[in-house]
């Protein structure tokens, strides 16, 4: 499998969570409020000035939901999920929107993925190529679709699974 560049794996978004909170807690006012700033792309944290950013329980959690904004994700969670599929050496339809991309899906098959804010429909090479079995039951179970599944349940066990083929690529 074609590995995704260094600088955007997850391994890196979790260095580069650390480095930011570092620079937070920095005692050069400068690279502390530049990083406050950044703080300030989270709802809890928008009112804030840049010194009560800098003052507040800031967590490491806050951090990696900084850097999966900045990225272009809704979330942490969204980005540990999606980022990992993003490998090369495939075509496959990318759609802006989820109607096109499920409209796709209906006339032509495939398996129907987010990332980001986009959405693409790959085939079953490509699900295998991510570590998945494409003729998984549960697969069928969420109508291909991991964005928006028919049954929560078995996208639960395949969310489980995928976790899982993370955990066992990193060891």
């Amino acid at each position: 499998m074609n590995k995704p560049h260094k600088s955007f794996s997850v391994a890196e978004c979790k260095i580069q969570a650390s480095i930011l909170l570092k620079a937070l807690h920095s005692r050069d006012v400068a690279s502390s409020e530049k990083a406050a700033k950044r703080f300030q792309l989270l709802a809890e944290f928008r009112k804030l000035s840049l010194g009560g950013i800098t003052q507040a329980d800031i967590k490491r959690k806050h951090a990696l939901s900084v850097i999966a904004i900045e990225k272009g994700f809704q979330s942490w969670a969204d980005l540990k999920c999606q980022y990992p599929f993003i490998c090369g050496g495939f075509l496959n339809h990318w759609f802006a929107n989820y109607a096109e991309a499920k409209s796709y899906q209906h006339l032509n098959g495939g398996f129907l993925l987010p990332f980001k804010n986009q959405f693409f429909i790959c085939d079953s090479d490509y699900i295998t190529n991510l570590g998945f079995n494409p003729v998984d039951p549960d697969w069928k179970l969420i109508g291909q679709d991991w964005a928006n599944p028919d049954h929560k349940e078995a996208w639960k066990r395949l969310y489980k699974k995928w976790m899982n083929i993370q955990g066992a690529r990193h060891e």
